[in-house]
C-alpha cells in the first residue's frame, strides 16, 4: 500500500509479544510490533482558518500472518496536537473542553491491489483545552480485521485525509455559540505515510 489510519516500514519501536500454546505440541510463536508514525495535516478551523496539525499515529500489528488468518490491528490511537492559536480561539468562544468523533482514511496495498479504506466512528474523548499549548487530542477506536486468502504482502499506510465533528463546551458542560463544527484535514505533501508491511505466508 502506497499510502493508512489511522501506521511504518521504516518505523522503529518493535515490541514482541509471545503467545504460548497449552498443548504439548511444538510451540507456535506469534509476534506483534508497535508502530509509531509522525505526520502533519493541514486542518480548516472556523474563525482561524487553516492550521498545521502534527499527528502521531500508533498501532500494534502482527509481524506476519498465515494465509486465511486475520490481520488484527490493536491499540490504535492518533494524538493530534493543538497549538497556541487554536487554544486561544477556543478560549475566546468560552470553551473549556472539546470532544467529538472522527473518520480517518487508510490506504491498503494487498498483493499489488490498492484499496482506500475509511475508519468511521473514531472517538475524541472529553479533553481539557484550558492548559498551555500544545494540547493533545487522543483519538482512538476499533480497527476492523483483514483476512487475506493468498500468500503475498499487505502494505498499510496513513490516508491522505481525515475529518471530524468537534464539539467545544463551556466549563459547565453547555455548548458554546459555535456548536458542533466540521473539521476537514489533508496531509501536507512530501511526507512518507507508510506504516507497515506484513508478509502473508
Amino acid at each position: 500500500m502506497k499510502r493508512l489510519l489511522a501506521l511504518a516500514a521504516g518505523t522503529a519501536g518493535a515490541v514482541a509479544m509471545v503467545v504460548a500454546p497449552s498443548t504439548a505440541q511444538a510451540d507456535t510463536v506469534h509476534t506483534t510490533a508497535v508502530v509509531t508514525k509522525n505526520v502533519t495535516f493541514s486542518c480548516a478551523y472556523p474563525l482561524i482558518g487553516n492550521r498545521d496539525v502534527p499527528a502521531t499515529v500508533t498501532a500494534t500489528f502482527p509481524n506476519s500472518v498465515a494465509v486465511g488468518s486475520p490481520i488484527n490491528t490493536t491499540n490504535f490511537s492518533v494524538a493530534v496536537s493543538l497549538d497556541a492559536l487554536t487554544l486561544q480561539a477556543l478560549t475566546l468562544i468560552g470553551s473549556a473542553t472539546v470532544e467529538g468523533t472522527t473518520t480517518a482514511g487508510v490506504e491498503l496495498d494487498i498483493n499489488g491491489t490498492e484499496l482506500g479504506v475509511t475508519l468511521p466512528g473514531l472517538n475524541i474523548p472529553v479533553t481539557n483545552v484550558t492548559g498551555p499549548a500544545p494540547v493533545a487530542l487522543n483519538i482512538n477506536g476499533q480497527v476492523p480485521s483483514l483476512t487475506v486468502k493468498a500468500p503475498g504482502q499487505v502494505d498499510i499506510a496513513i490516508g491522505s485525509t481525515f475529518s471530524g465533528k468537534i464539539t467545544p463546551k463551556r466549563a459547565d458542560g453547555t455548548l458554546t455559540g459555535l456548536g458542533t463544527f466540521d473539521l476537514n484535514c489533508s496531509m501536507l505533501p512530501g511526507q512518507d505515510p507508510a506504516l507497515v508491511s506484513i508478509p502473508v505466508v
